[in-house]
């Protein structure tokens, strides 16, 4: 039985080292990144919270704030300074392909870091004053989206989850270090606890906090912590097994890899692609490297963390190199498996996750009129 919670979790290996893209040997980068800050969703919120109102949140639920754009602005101006000599500075429809999630919080992002990652040339300008061009992005509609909604995509992902929250000593481990904090909870939101709420109520919490808006007296027994941890642990429940990881990170990959071999073999279309930007959710970078044990995770991903995908070829060998930025330091962290090198060869590295990777739909389940039902109101991504 596999147990990844972040208090028990195995050592993961990472190091810091102040990085600047190898352009010689890069051939392809896939980003994965995380929208800019944003306010709180009603599922984080309860009737009963004193800014439980939308009229208190600029721009309505979910949405990003002015913190959240510039966030990922700078996001953008970041990867420009990184992959410069790379990309180029001319912009070009095959040069990158730039996909989001159905929300708009995530396509307004990818919007603001094309904005900082791609500012015209003087050639392209098209207004006086005005360093901005419109790029393009595509998503795929959120109830279809296996790679990066799975929570609304994938029937099978909660079942999945609910028979891990059941098993003894997963109940055992969550009873015991977690009730309390479920029953102030429920006490004072009224809403019935489960992991997943702890973890929708952390965030809204914190959501809070970053708008400057006091929070309740009573919250001081949980938050931050043990409701912190409670919310981390939500993520090693996500990809607690085979099953689980091949939802929440399998079809990703599966995405990923398909990309990466047409480049290999030259079958790409088009052939001169050479990036990959994917805006999502914190949820899909913490599962992905807690999938790929490549870095504990022991915190929420912040708004505006990236985890690089960069494929290389060194002395004819092609694979893989991983980083990942959390702002602890100015660089990304370079990540590797755990039983590969900081430049893991194609081969290796499939070998190592194939496992993960799903066959067929039936990893995931078509959302059936029962589930689609019972997720209605319920807005599943962070």
């Amino acid at each position: 039985m596999e147990k990844f919670f972040c208090l028990i979790g195995s050592l993961l290996c990472c190091v810091v080292v102040c990085v600047r893209s190898e352009n010689s040997t890069l051939e392809l980068v896939h980003v994965l990144f995380r929208h800019g800050d944003r306010n709180p969703d009603t599922i984080s919120l309860w009737e009963s919270n004193p800014y439980y109102n939308e009229s208190f949140y600029k721009g309505g639920y979910g949405q990003l704030t002015n913190e959240g754009k510039r966030t990922e602005y700078k996001l953008g101006t970041l990867l420009r300074a990184r992959y410069d000599e790379f990309l180029g500075s001319e912009w070009d429809i095959n040069i990158m392909d730039v996909r989001t999630t159905d929300y708009n919080r995530t396509k307004m992002s990818a919007l603001l870091v094309m904005a900082g990652l791609w500012p015209p040339t003087a050639e392209n300008a098209w207004l006086p004053s005005f360093a901005w061009q419109p790029i393009p992005y595509n998503y795929v509609v959120t109830k279809n989206d296996k790679e990066l909604s799975t929570y609304n995509a994938c029937s099978k992902l909660d079942e999945e989850i609910d028979k891990v929250q059941e098993e003894e000593e997963i109940a055992k481990y969550l009873q015991e270090r977690y009730n309390r904090t479920y029953q102030v909870l429920q006490e004072n939101t009224g809403i019935t606890i489960t992991p997943f709420q702890a973890f929708a109520l952390y965030l809204g919490l914190l959501v809070q906090e970053q708008l400057n808006f006091p929070l309740e007296d009573w919250t001081q027994e949980i938050y931050p912590e043990p409701l912190h941890s409670a919310a981390v642990d939500y993520y090693y429940l996500e990809a607690n097994n085979t099953a689980l990881r091949r939802i929440v990170a399998g079809y990703f990959l599966k995405l990923v890899f398909a990309e990466t071999e047409s480049k290999i073999n030259g079958t790409l279309n088009p052939p001169d692609r050479k990036m990959y930007l994917y805006s999502a959710h914190e949820n899909n970078i913490a599962t992905l490297l807690i999938s790929l044990e490549a870095f504990q995770i022991t915190d929420i991903p912040p708004y505006g963390s990236y985890v690089l995908m960069e494929v290389h070829q060194i002395e004819g060998v092609y694979g893989f190199k991983l980083f990942y930025q959390d702002y602890e330091q100015d660089d990304p962290i370079a990540i590797k498996l755990p039983n590969c090198d900081y430049f893991c060869p194609y081969d290796e590295f499939y070998q190592q996750v194939e496992y993960m990777l799903p066959e067929s739909d039936a990893d995931c389940n078509a959302v059936d009129e029962a589930y689609t039902i019972r997720m209605l109101g319920r807005d599943i991504a962070f």
